[in-house]
């Protein structure tokens, strides 16, 4: 009998079953997990409701400023001024300050909760959303007299009010708007802005600004508002045109913007017998669309304060003024007699008027140029007919009228030749920190001798942490087409020849 080879041995063996061991599981390890889930389910709650408290009770007091430029919290000037508040003052957002939509919000939020963390009870910040609330905005406002709206800021102490556009408080940086069609924030007026509506409501003096309209005024003034409200003035409308009508007693500033019509005789007698008892007065008048409008009547109210309007046009000739070499109508103005111990830039401006004083003035009234062209300045007379033009001396850009009244006061009137100080058209190119700004702020404030300065706290510059530009729309196309074609077709004809390869293996 052959013998059996190891292998047909080993498959003729039967298997032999194990025995059934019944493991019998630890009760220390079930307990064991049960204390962990309930460890960590605790600690998960313990830590909600610190943060619950934390957030409601030293949500300000942790809150850090980390910013190199300090951007979230106020300055020297308004931790005195809030030192010093000694009333309540209520501020309200209306806007969900949930809502991340608006550009502003982060700069605006952290900062207004700080006035109310060093304001020591004196400052309460809320926010109504009035979408939710839409009887809050008639609360506010009932007569619709300050433009309360959705996604402002209003400022509330007893009936006062001021309301608060936050797109008028940045700087926009021009040059990503014109090549990339969005706007970047580069600069904020926050704090001075917030600062100077503080001061308007809680002031016990209340000062009035009153813009003539009924000529066929530009209505849109929301930037020149900030200005005034910042310097502590409220602002109104006033037609006095049809009919008689009176200057109310407590006007204390009439502007009167870019007419595109005269005014009438009747007013002008009005406001020559408001300037004769110690009025004050800003009118601006450039020379950009209003080339055919007679303004007689006009013309004679600012002679009485030895101002001539003439109707001509500034041709700026020195090249070192000029903004572009190709437009001689955009130009810088310099700062003249007393401006120059303040101001010490050059100033914007276009389509300046040619203003002279007038050859034939009171004997009580002077006049003073504050900001003036170049010498190599020229005027092209009547709708730019160049044969016509006058050469070689530096014209009033700004001029300042006073005259000598029979009240307490002098009469004044700040005459600008170029709308680059108060218009919208301006400052939504521009900011409210530019020199621009600074100029009228101050001599409008010295005109109806403010006491508030804004000046005192400047823009703050917003941390740039790109590291280059936005790509172009060239560039986003052929990264679209990269990612979305390029890329996929590539993985695909990878995919096709490694499959060749290993399908046989």
């Amino acid at each position: 009998m052959a013998k059996k080879s190891a292998r047909e041995s080993i498959l003729q063996e039967k298997t032999v079953k194990s025995p059934k061991v019944k493991v019998v599981s630890d009760e220390r390890v079930k307990t064991l997990k049960t204390v962990s889930i309930i460890s960590i389910v605790i600690a998960i709650l313990i830590c909600i409701v610190f943060n619950v408290l934390a957030d409601r009770v030293l949500d300000k007091s942790l809150t850090f400023d980390s910013t190199s430029v300090h951007i979230n919290t106020v300055g020297t000037y308004t931790k005195s001024f809030l030192k010093q508040l000694n009333k309540k003052v209520e501020i309200y957002g209306l806007f969900n300050k949930n809502d991340s939509s608006p550009e502003w919000r982060d700069y605006f939020i952290p900062i207004i909760d700080d006035y109310e963390a060093k304001a020591d009870g004196k400052i309460s910040v809320s926010y109504i959303d009035p979408d939710v609330n839409p009887f809050i905005i008639t609360e506010l406002d009932p007569d619709g007299l300050y433009g309360v709206e959705k996604y402002s800021y209003v400022i509330k102490c007893g009936d006062k009010i001021a309301t608060v556009y936050p797109y008028t408080c940045f700087d926009y940086n021009q040059y990503y708007y014109s090549q990339y069609g969005w706007g970047v924030i580069e600069g904020n007026n926050v704090e001075s802005t917030i600062t100077g509506y503080l001061s308007y409501v809680t002031s016990d003096i209340s000062l009035h600004a009153y813009y003539l309209t009924g000529h066929s005024e530009d209505e849109a003034h929301s930037y020149l508002d900030s200005i005034l409200i910042s310097q502590g003035m409220a602002t109104s409308t006033l037609n006095l045109s049809g009919g008689k009508k009176a200057i109310p007693e407590d006007c204390d500033l009439i502007l009167i913007l870019q007419p595109m019509q005269d005014i009438t005789e009747a007013e002008s007698d009005l406001l020559k017998l408001y300037l004769q008892n110690g009025g004050k007065m800003v009118v601006v008048n450039d020379f950009k669309s209003n080339q055919a409008v007679d303004y007689k009547n006009l013309s004679s109210l600012c002679k009485q304060m030895g101002i001539s309007m003439e109707n001509g046009l500034i041709r700026e000739k020195d090249p070192t003024y000029l903004m572009q070499a190709d437009d001689p109508y955009t130009s810088w103005a310099v700062s003249n007699t007393e401006a120059e111990q303040r101001f010490n830039g050059k100033f914007y401006s276009s389509y300046n008027r040619y203003l002279s004083v007038y050859y034939d003035k009171s004997d009580n009234v002077s006049v003073y140029p504050l900001l003036t062209t170049s010498e190599s300045a020229s005027v092209e007379y009547m709708n730019l007919n160049i044969s016509e033009s006058v050469s070689g001396s530096a014209y009033p850009v700004v001029l300042e009228g006073r005259m000598n009244s029979s009240g307490d006061s002098e009469g004044i009137m700040l005459f600008f030749a170029t709308q680059c100080f108060t218009s919208n058209e301006y400052y939504s190119e521009k900011s409210l920190s530019d020199d621009n700004a600074s100029f009228a702020r101050y001599y409008i404030g010295n005109l109806c001798e403010i006491q508030i300065d804004g000046s005192m706290i400047p823009a703050k510059t917003v941390p740039n942490y790109s590291l280059r530009s936005p790509i172009s729309s060239n560039n986003v196309t052929l990264i679209s087409v990269v990612v979305m074609t390029v890329i996929p077709i590539g993985c695909l004809i990878c995919g096709v020849y490694i499959y060749r390869k290993r399908r046989h293996l």
